[in-house]
């Protein structure tokens, strides 16, 4: 545990709080510096930072008001960074119970070996587990793989071990809430980072009661970069559909000249507002020559859709061709988002 500072951040604690300082205080040789970020927690909980700081001689961190457990490491990283010049990295662990001590310790010793990467205390889900909290991991893992094909098996882990010099730059990551989690995961990746993961035991405590996880607004906030590129093709799609359904109306011919001329037009124009919307709002990594991949990827996929269409309704000629693209076009969506996500807007770092 040398050169590693412990961060916890906290909000609302019990008893538990103090159990885990406990712990740690009881095993180790060394006093570790314990950095916790009260996140407005309230006078009726100054109690338990203080006997923090009197008896586990920990470094209390106080928000005057919630603002969220990204903001709270945040706060705990600014603060590392500028009063432990040595540390090489922190330890962050959740304050309700959920992460052993012992499991705290394996983390560590993997980020001995791997100095570089971000580790991930990964949780089994197996046995005993509550539905809320198996369902979001499932959903989140299936898609963190689509979004940016990082496969993990729990990315809402709160036991991490976090690398200095990738604390220099999440520190300025978006996001006050769960969704920073996400984030990081998201940086780690836009900056290859490696990711390792070490399995630890799943434990909840009365069916998780004590998180203070929102399931609607911080779900919201988690897929939130999944929503955008949702509703930026959703618009897109709409200005496409119905540029080329009037195009087809005025030429008054559905073979595949019509349709491909129909198609570009529509897609040309559509793309546009799909192409800024992208790579200012969603991505927002953008390489500097993503312009012109992306309207590659907007001519072969345009290709795509018209020659398949036209096949569709040359056999099908009782079905309007702009019925028959909606489908196709509904196909290439996840086909596009993926090509995106992993080649038209990815940054390579060098």
């Amino acid at each position: 545990m040398e050169n590693i500072v412990i961060v916890i951040p906290s909000l609302e604690p019990d008893e538990k709080l103090l159990s885990l300082l406990e712990t740690i205080r009881s095993r180790q040789s060394v006093t570790i510096p314990i950095v916790i970020v009260d996140d407005g927690s309230g006078i009726a909980f100054e109690k338990y930072f203080q006997i923090a700081k009197d008896k586990f001689d920990c470094i209390v961190l106080t928000h005057e008001q919630n603002f969220g457990k990204g903001r709270a490491l945040k706060t705990a990283m600014n603060y590392v960074l500028k009063h432990f010049e040595k540390a090489k990295g922190i330890v962050t662990i959740d304050s309700d119970g959920q992460h052993r001590y012992k499991d705290m310790v394996v983390c560590v010793d993997a980020f001995n070996v791997h100095k570089d990467a971000l580790i991930m205390g990964v949780r089994s889900f197996d046995g005993k587990v509550p539905f809320k909290s198996k369902f979001g991991n499932l959903l989140t893992r299936r898609i963190m793989k689509v979004i940016t094909g990082i496969k993990l098996t729990d990315t809402q882990t709160g036991l991490r071990v976090i690398p200095r010099f990738f604390m220099e730059q999440l520190v300025n990551t978006s996001g006050d809430r769960f969704e920073y989690e996400m984030s990081m995961l998201l940086e780690a990746k836009k900056q290859q980072v490696r990711i390792v993961e070490v399995p630890i035991k799943t434990v909840y405590i009365e069916e998780n009661q004590s998180s203070h996880f929102h399931a609607l607004f911080d779900s919201i906030a988690i897929y939130a970069v999944f929503i955008k590129y949702l509703f930026s093709s959703v618009f897109s799609f709409f200005i496409d559909i119905s540029i080329f359904s009037l195009i087809i109306y005025f030429i008054g011919e559905s073979n595949f000249q019509a349709i491909t001329i129909a198609s570009y037009i529509a897609r040309g124009i559509s793309s546009l507002f799909n192409y800024l919307v992208n790579n200012y709002i969603v991505f927002k990594n953008g390489s500097s020559n993503s312009f012109i991949k992306y309207y590659g990827l907007v001519i072969i996929q345009t290709f795509i859709s018209s020659l398949f269409v036209s096949l569709v309704h040359n056999v099908l000629m009782d079905f309007n061709p702009t019925l028959v693209k909606v489908v196709i076009d509904l196909l290439l969506f996840v086909i596009s988002f993926y090509v995106q996500k992993k080649w038209v807007f990815h940054k390579v770092v060098k």
